[in-house]
């Protein structure tokens, strides 16, 4: 295998992208607790950021297609997301983690879709593969949410904040060095060209199919770890529970091209659907470890064939010039909207039902099968996108 600079400096910001989500994923959520934040207010915190979404994405990714400026932003998104969560060192009253959410909506979690419009944009300008391009950011997902289980066993929760912008730092630096091509914009951007793509029917019910996927791990996201902790695991336990979940990403990402041969986007977000309804239910009764450990592998289905099927629509459908567009009202939508709905009910849930709120995301499984399903029908007719 031949070393391909691009690749290389695409490799390198998903990895430093996933370090990111690797402590925020399985950590965040217990740094607010630890802050004394409850189960509701955790789940308030962070569906406000996936609610800002829904204005940040589109916003500034119209403005990255309009301007061919993909790289430029990423940089000065990352810079600002380090500020913010230097903020949240001073946050104590309710209202000021809200504030300091809003803003990581608008910067920190604004990075990946402009960043991955670049990446789709190059993997289909220079023939790359995709999967072996973002395999890096499953692997540092892995290493950072071990390293950091291993962090908070040794020193407390405390430490969580701290690592995270060690880790923004490095995210700063692999902005700086993505390439720029992949942003210029080769047709003229319009506002009825973006109107077109996000009401068109087709869109929409694939926004349907991979919100469901998605919003299916909202117990999981936001209270995972503390759900773990509360059946006596310990923290490098978790570390590796949440690492298991990632290697079996890691084999369906390795295994992306073989996959695209046979399996179309529809079958992906179908897959990930049937991979709910098995992997939540049985995690809703089950508390022995190793049999969580099993479960955790389904993760490549419930999440790693869901994003490969995702990114297989946007990378085939997105129009010319509007690729970052897409790839926003994609992260709009179902980080936004349909994410800020589960994340809130999933705190809701939780609280009062503990464990057994994974039992709801079998049913948003089984939702987004059948809307896979559709999808599948709809792409027959060649006449809408």
């Amino acid at each position: 295998m031949t070393f391909n600079p691009i690749s290389a400096r695409l490799s390198l910001f998903y990895a430093a992208y996933f370090a990111v989500v690797g402590i925020m994923l399985p950590y965040w959520p217990a740094w607010l607790e630890s802050r004394g934040l409850s189960p509701v207010a955790i789940g308030t915190v962070l569906a406000v950021g996936f609610w800002v979404k829904l204005a940040a994405h589109p916003v500034l990714a119209t403005v990255a297609d309009a301007t061919g400026a993909l790289k430029r932003t990423t940089v000065l998104l990352a810079l600002a997301g380090c500020a913010v969560y230097g903020a949240f060192w001073f946050a104590e009253p309710f209202w000021s983690y809200l504030v300091l959410a809003v803003l990581l909506g608008f910067t920190v979690q604004s990075i990946m879709p402009l960043g991955e419009a670049l990446a789709l944009s190059e993997v289909k300008l220079r023939g790359l593969a995709y999967g072996p391009i973002r395999i890096w950011g499953s692997v540092s997902f892995i290493v950072a949410a071990f390293a950091v289980g291993a962090a908070t066993e040794r020193f407390g929760d405390p430490v969580i904040l701290p690592l995270l912008l060690g880790t923004m730092v490095v995210l700063v630096a692999s902005c700086l060095w993505l390439p720029a091509h992949g942003g210029q914009a080769r047709k003229p951007w319009s506002w009825t060209a973006a109107a077109r793509l996000v009401s068109n029917r087709r869109y929409l019910v694939f926004i349907g199919a991979a919100g469901c996927a998605q919003a299916s791990h909202a117990v999981f996201y936001g209270f995972g770890t503390i759900s773990w902790r509360a059946v006596g695991f310990g923290e490098s336990a978790i570390g590796v529970l949440w690492s298991l979940g990632v290697v079996a990403e890691i084999v369906v990402f390795a295994l992306a091209a073989r996959l695209g041969r046979f399996a179309s986007a529809p079958a992906l977000l179908a897959i990930a659907g049937i991979g709910a309804l098995i992997r939540w239910p049985l995690t809703a009764v089950t508390h022995d470890l190793y049999a969580v450990g099993a479960l955790q592998l389904l993760h490549g289905l419930t999440f790693g064939a869901a994003h490969l099927g995702a990114m297989r629509y946007l990378q085939d459908n997105a129009p010319e010039g509007l690729e970052a567009t897409a790839q926003a009202f994609y992260y709009a939508l179902v980080s936004g909207v349909v994410m800020g709905m589960a994340m809130p009910a999933a705190g809701f849930f939780y609280e009062s039902y503990g464990q057994l709120a994974y039992l709801a995301m079998g049913v948003l499984g089984m939702i987004g099968l059948g809307l896979s399903l559709l999808l599948a029908g709809l792409m027959k007719n060649p006449h809408q996108m």
